[in-house]
């Protein structure tokens, strides 16, 4: 664990000390050669957090919301990010199970989960191209923290004279009832380390302006910090540090060049 904590924090210095930002291609560039900008300096916003939900049409999305500073050395840009990433949903819940049956009636309980992390990115990218178009590749350190979400809750449906089942609040059955009101949390704090690669499409507005499209996988490692838990079923299974891996980060930054 300390092992990879280290190696995260070293990979910059890394690429610092073998010179990452001069530019090693000295031939010219495919439209032609990129000289350090006079404006060097790039400020953007994510102005489609939603992006990654429109394009899978799924109830369930990665959302990221944030913030970039790009500092441009002719080939390659340093960089500098403030994110937000949590779940968007199209509903209340993600899925459920049926506890309860008889002839009349049906009990089901739901369960939702989200995320909410906030977290630092520092990195590089490399250039390629330059006109109204260019293309970048870069990669970034991730640190941050967030939590981890759950709840779960009960809904009866109870066959109505219309022979269609309704959502009812209440039953003449008291350990029913029981149910009904009781519900199931968990919120997980951790601390979030991690790598980011990006494959992107510049397209230059004007001397002031310029749109990124860029698409960001991301690997994280989330390590454990503390726990809140009510359970009174026992549906929560216990886990500590774990990693992983999302593809379906769409960015699309509107910069501005000073």
């Amino acid at each position: 664990m300390r092992l990879f904590i280290l190696l995260i924090f070293c990979l910059p210095f890394i690429g610092i000390s073998q010179d990452p930002l001069s530019d090693t291609i000295k031939k010219l560039d495919s439209l032609e050669t990129i000289n350090k900008e006079q404006n060097p300096n790039y400020f953007g916003f994510n102005i489609t957090p939603l992006m990654s939900g429109i394009v899978t049409a799924s109830n369930d999305y990665n959302v990221k919301v944030g913030a970039v500073y790009k500092h441009n050395f002719g080939y390659k840009n340093l960089r500098f990010g403030l994110n937000y990433l949590t779940q968007g949903s199209n509903s209340s819940f993600d899925y459920y199970v049926p506890l309860h049956t008889s002839d009349s009636s049906i009990m089901y309980r739901y369960f939702e989960t989200n995320y909410h992390h906030y977290d630092i990115r520092i990195g590089f990218e490399e250039l390629r191209g330059y006109s109204d178009t260019r293309v970048h590749v870069g990669a970034d350190v991730i640190l941050g923290f967030g939590t981890q979400n759950s709840n779960y809750f009960h809904r009866l449906f109870v066959l109505d004279s219309a022979n269609r089942y309704s959502n009812v609040s209440n039953s003449s059955d008291q350990n029913i009832n029981q149910i009904l009101q009781t519900e199931g949390s968990r919120s997980t704090s951790y601390l979030i380390t991690g790598l980011d690669v990006s494959f992107g499409i510049d397209w230059v507005l004007n001397d002031d302006f310029l749109l990124t499209f860029q698409v960001t996988p991301q690997f994280n490692y989330y390590i454990f910090r503390s726990e809140n838990l009510i359970d009174p079923f026992n549906e929560y299974i216990q886990y500590g540090n774990y990693a992983d891996f999302k593809l379906g980060y769409f960015d699309l930054n509107l910069i501005y060049k000073f």
